[in-house]
């Protein structure tokens, strides 16, 4: 039974994952978390599911959740589905239901009234950094194509993802 709720689930058009890096070009590999519930143990465990993605827009990156949706004329047979919105960028996430962009437990609001009673501690001011990717090219590398290492060496490539 929990086999055919999974397929419920993963068969939906619509559906929230989080981009991981992959050797692809042109398109994002999502990973979609589900859960599958186990008769025996009487629990649900956490389950991920790969699909590609497409990016019409070229904003989202490695890191991100996003929304995606399926393509119902598939032009190539491995990309499934297509990236319809960035809900949350690559640490900046915002609360759902008051609005506010939350590190950690504390909004940032709070960790600002926070460095107001106790003295500002100098730490990282989210106002007044910039967005993110602009050291692409620079000490940014996640835009350069990765690939799969299949054999460890002695200088470690920083574009190979262990296999």
């Amino acid at each position: 039974m929990a086999q055919k709720v999974v397929a419920g689930v993963l068969k939906n058009s619509i559906l929230v994952g989080k981009i991981v890096p992959s050797t692809l070009t042109g398109a994002h590999k999502v990973q979609v978390p589900y859960f599958v519930f186990d008769n025996r143990l009487k629990a649900f465990f956490n389950h991920h599911q790969e699909f590609i993605a497409s990016d019409p827009s070229n904003e989202s990156k490695t890191g991100d959740v996003v929304v995606i949706q399926k393509i119902e004329n598939m032009v190539q047979k491995e990309i499934t589905h297509f990236i319809s919105e960035t809900m949350y960028k690559c640490g900046d996430v915002k609360d759902p239901i008051s609005g506010e962009y939350v590190v950690g437990s504390r909004t940032r609001a709070q960790m600002k009234e926070i460095e107001e009673l106790y003295g500002a501690t100098g730490n990282f001011d989210y106002e007044t950094a910039p967005e993110r990717g602009r050291l692409a090219e620079t000490q940014d590398f996640t835009d350069r194509p990765v690939y799969r290492k299949w054999h460890e060496f002695e200088k470690d490539d920083p574009y190979g993802i262990r296999n």
